[in-house]
């Protein structure tokens, strides 16, 4: 449980320094194994990461979007749909000829 506390709030700390993390899981993964790991992460094969998380001492991705989605239910300002801006209207526009 003190792990799950801790990755909750190293997620809390991206998702406020880098508001791009809050909409895309894998640019949170990408973030979070960059800026808590001892290495570059980011400069590492996919295959490797996947691999070799725990030797590196990291959470596995599910951990982190788990993580990403109960503190965005903490603090809904930091969720994906900003409130109080008119981003979530969606237009679709087919055209068939």
């Amino acid at each position: 449980m003190n792990k799950q506390k801790t990755v909750d709030s190293k997620v809390l700390a991206i998702l406020r320094e880098c508001p791009e993390t809050r909409y895309d899981d894998m640019q949170l993964i990408l973030c979070y194994y960059n800026r808590y790991s001892y290495m570059r992460v980011g400069d590492l094969p996919l295959e490797d990461i996947v691999n070799n998380y725990k030797g590196y001492g990291l959470p596995c991705f599910e951990t982190i979007r788990r993580a990403r989605q109960r503190v965005q239910s903490l603090f809904p300002e930091l969720s994906r749909q900003c409130s109080g801006c008119d981003c979530g209207n969606i237009r679709i526009v087919i055209e068939v000829s």
